[in-house]
């Protein structure tokens, strides 16, 4: 039989399962004592027990301190990074997903589309390709694979990308905090690539945009505290 959680971990678990509640334990911006009733059901079904908001209280300062421990330094290096990254947009671009062996009728044409794109994409799932590319290259692609060949087709798409220093390969966080950035606004990214230094997110061309300037004016932000 597994041994039962203590209210320690309980009290882990459920605050790692909620992201916006985390950020705020980690900055020390919070009320332990309301955020102790807040969760305590929550700790409560992990433990199997009724615990106290005492002990839920206790357990989320020693958690608290830990955290600031370590993000303090992830921080630093997250905003070293984004103060020296830079943006690019790029609009008209269509996102296509296409069946494997659509795709490999694709090969023998993906030097000709590459001479003439602008960005091009392609990325291996487990049962699809997904290729990014310029709507003007799109009758061409349709051509060679056939619309049996096209699992779906996103068109009216733009390309925000960021531009970072060689060490964002090596530190964790920095795509977690632009994500969260995004969503902030209210805004959908239909794909994420990454391509050594270059982070590609896709978003509708409509909040297209909202996305650069979002991320443009965090940037500079921290230049500024920097």
């Amino acid at each position: 039989m597994m041994e039962p959680l203590s209210v320690a971990e309980a009290t882990r678990r459920v605050m790692n399962s909620h992201v916006s509640l985390l950020d705020a334990l980690r900055l020390g911006v919070v009320n332990y004592s309301s955020l102790a009733e807040h969760i305590k059901p929550e700790v409560e079904k992990q433990v199997g027990r009724k615990v106290s908001v005492d002990a839920v209280k206790m357990a989320l300062i020693r958690f608290s301190d830990e955290l600031s421990e370590t993000y303090e330094c992830i921080e630093k290096k997250i905003s070293d990074i984004l103060c020296r990254s830079v943006l690019e947009l790029k609009n008209d671009l269509v996102v296509v997903v296409l069946r494997p062996d659509a795709f490999i009728r694709l090969l023998p044409k993906l030097p000709g589309l590459m001479e003439k794109a602008r960005l091009i994409q392609i990325t291996q799932g487990t049962d699809t390709f997904t290729v990014v590319l310029d709507l003007t290259l799109l009758r061409e692609l349709r051509q060679t694979v056939g619309d049996r060949g096209i699992v779906e087709v996103i068109d009216d798409q733009s390309c925000i990308i960021l531009i970072s220093p060689p060490e964002i390969t090596k530190t964790p966080g920095v795509i977690s905090y632009i994500t969260h950035l995004i969503a902030s606004r209210g805004i959908n990214i239909t794909q994420i690539v990454s391509c050594h230094t270059d982070t590609i997110f896709i978003v509708n061309r409509e909040d297209a945009l909202k996305t650069y300037s979002t991320i443009e004016h965090q940037i500079l932000l921290l230049r500024k505290t920097k």
